[in-house]
């Protein structure tokens, strides 16, 4: 091939989170501009069917919550478009959008009825996901309330979370709305959101659709009678009845199972492209943690039963069941996966065994800030390692949050448990800071760079670095991810690591030899970097390493240990602050549509140019880089400018501040000389 022709980029004084080389990240501000680094795109991938899962949900935003709050809150896109968010959960969005009482404002209205509903809020929230690329994961039923507002027990007026919109009131005012009208409702809001004439496609084709939130749980904003709290001991203090409704469903479960499955089925019947599933499910519905005498277990046992009971009620009016969501908040990261292990036992049990699991809210614990600490990102981190390396049906995690909520400090409070008067019996607040990955000015807390390196991970091929530790990996607190990056013009290999202290035990001084693992995997150590994160707020710090190669792991910290091929050829040489590209050429057989991947040695979002030459013939996954022609290539009948079958593209990848377009040419061949054989063979 002769064609070739060179692109210029404009740097700007920012790389990305997680890549290349120095302190510099997006998103951190500094006092002196950082040094440029390449940004080196490697070339076509290797398939591998052995990958990095892109575990990268968050759920709310990235609007800025407004309505009641005290506080103003920051819009974040920028920051989840640079940290790599994939998919953003519509729970506890700004002004109660996409909340069932906020599209459909008047339960006595005809749910048939179009003119009935308000898209306002919803459908801006809805472009705001969509304007950083990511997928919308959408969540039917209603963000939390505190339970005196729902009017029962006779306390306070029916007013509704300060924020969260509009409030429908009068006795079991939701159950008995749902199992009425429910269905036709989430089929017009789901019709809304799949529309391709307002949205220019459809965003949930392949995506997820989650039926309610946490409806079997127990304790929070709830008034539980005769000292029952916070572990009730008898149906006396505490049963799954209309009696005893909680923050998300006022009815009985047995209302929840026959909504569910309704809704289900008809979804499932009018969106058969969408993945249907749910239902949010609060941890005690699995009986997990175990909670050892004397304290009482009948919370639990009771959470078992409802879920025992959702399950075979589905199964019996055989309801097709994608996938089947949960939630966990801990910082034990072997608890989440003995919660996805019982998961799978009990869905098995009920005739799911081919149901993805979903964790759609996940965090660590939030007592005294710890979701914002450096030891809070350590134990996430170790929790996301633990999820990839162990749970091989999960397809979904949502980080929550991606920002700062308004249950902060001067804000409005969270008042989770409540006794018969109002009075909060829970802490008055989860610390100086929210749970998010960002505060609510978008400011990165040490979970933003861990989250980061997520996404620099997600489609690496997954390698095992266990053997290069001193001690055994995924016990004692060792938790460790390695991911290959394969290109036709090079590779990269990045090792995520987080050794958490232990409370039984004290630690034991562990140390990776990084000359061992550079030569197993044929990279220059003069290429070895390490970066740990080590303060609430700046960028992660460079370390050192011995001359021996050796490197002792800290305690309670996110590590991160990359290395990069030596080559003296890379395609991006940066010169004067313009970058000049060399051209990639790729060629395929006709009648193949899949070109190839695309691959980075640092996050990016990838897009055609579209003003260039044959951009029209193809299209490209902003996150995964794969590169389709949208027909099926002829090669008696080509489609490109100069009707010569060779297509002239120019690439464009955006990762944090740095943009860079990239010339490609694609040349589509004559049908395959083997294959024409095997044909005439045949």
């Amino acid at each position: 091939m002769t064609k070739y022709k060179y692109c210029y980029m404009f740097i700007f004084l920012l790389s990305a989170c997680g890549g290349g080389g120095g302190d510099s990240s997006s998103g951190f501000q500094q006092n002196t501009a950082p040094d440029l680094i390449d940004l080196r795109i490697l070339g076509f991938g290797q398939n591998s069917n052995d990958l990095i899962r892109p575990l990268l949900g968050v759920s709310s935003g990235p609007t800025p919550y407004t309505g009641g709050f005290d506080s103003s809150f920051s819009d974040v896109s920028d920051q989840f478009r640079s940290l790599g968010v994939e998919s953003v959960r519509t729970q506890d969005n700004s002004d109660g959008s996409f909340d069932v009482m906020y599209v459909f404002p008047d339960k006595n209205a005809d749910a048939t009825n179009i003119d009935n509903y308000d898209w306002g809020q919803s459908d801006i929230n809805y472009q705001a996901i969509l304007d950083i690329n990511a997928k919308p994961f959408l969540r039917l039923g209603q963000s939390w309330r505190n339970m005196l507002d729902w009017g029962a027990f006779g306390f306070q007026e029916s007013t509704g979370y300060a924020g969260y919109g509009p409030f429908w009131t009068g006795e079991r005012s939701m159950s008995t709305t749902m199992v009425e009208k429910g269905p036709d409702i989430f089929t017009a809001l789901v019709d809304r959101y799949t529309n391709e004439e307002l949205w220019g496609f459809n965003p949930l084709q392949n995506g997820y659709v989650e039926i309610w939130n946490e409806p079997n749980i127990i304790g929070i904003n709830t008034v539980i009678k005769d000292g029952g709290f916070p572990n009730p001991a008898n149906k006396d203090q505490y049963e799954y009845t209309a009696e005893f409704p909680n923050y998300m469903w006022d009815g009985t479960p047995e209302q929840f199972y026959e909504f569910f499955a309704n809704t289900a089925i008809q979804l499932k019947n009018t969106f058969p492209e969408i993945k249907i599933g749910g239902p949010g499910l609060h941890n005690v519905g699995l009986g997990l943690p175990v909670i050892d005498p004397p304290a009482s277990s009948y919370k639990n046992d009771i959470g078992l039963e409802w879920t025992e009971n959702f399950l075979s009620y589905l199964s019996e009016r055989d309801v097709d069941l994608d996938f089947f969501s949960w939630h966990l908040y801990t910082s034990d990261p072997e608890e989440f996966l003995t919660f996805y292990d019982d998961t799978q036992d009990l869905l098995a049990k009920y005739g799911y065994e081919s149901t993805e699991q979903v964790i759609s809210e996940w965090n660590t614990t939030f007592a005294n800030d710890n979701a914002s600490s450096v030891l809070g990102a350590a134990q996430s981190n170790a929790i996301w390692i633990a999820l990839q390396n162990n749970a091989p049906n999960l397809t979904e995690t949502i980080f929550c949050r991606g920002a700062d909520g308004p249950f902060v400090p001067g804000g409005d409070g969270f008042p989770v448990q409540i006794d018969a008067n109002g009075n909060n019996l829970g802490p008055p607040d989860f610390g100086q800071y929210g749970v998010g990955l960002v505060t609510k000015d978008g400011d990165y807390k040490p979970v933003a760079h861990a989250f980061s390196y997520w996404a620099d991970m997600a489609g690496r091929e997954l390698v095992s670095v266990d053997q290069y530790y001193s001690s055994s990996v995924g016990k004692n607190g060792l938790y460790a991810l390695g991911g290959l990056q394969s290109g036709s013009e090079g590779r990269d290999l990045r090792i995520l690591t987080s050794y958490l202290s232990q409370a039984d035990s004290p630690n034991q001084p562990i140390v990776v030899d990084l000359l061992e693992v550079a030569e197993q995997f044929n990279f220059d150590p003069s290429t070895i970097s390490i970066y740990t994160i080590e303060n609430q707020f700046g960028p992660p710090v460079h370390q050192e390493i011995s001359n021996e190669g050796m490197f002792t792991l800290p305690e309670d910290r996110v590590v991160l240990i990359q290395m990069d091929d030596a080559s003296d050829d890379p395609i991006i040489n940066h010169s004067d602050g313009n970058t000049l590209s060399q051209a990639i050429s790729r060629s395929v057989y006709e009648g193949a549509n899949i070109v190839g991947s695309l691959v980075a040695n640092q996050h990016v979002e990838w897009s055609l140019v579209d003003e260039c030459c044959d951009s029209h013939a193809f299209s490209i996954d902003s996150r995964t880089g794969e590169l389709i022609f949208n027909e099926v290539p002829d090669f008696e009948n080509p489609k490109d400018s100069n009707l010569d079958n060779i297509y002239d593209l120019l690439i464009q990848s955006v990762s944090g501040a740095e943009l860079l377009q990239q010339s490609l040419f694609v040349e589509v061949l004559d049908v395959n000389p083997y294959e024409e054989a095997n044909m005439l063979n045949f």
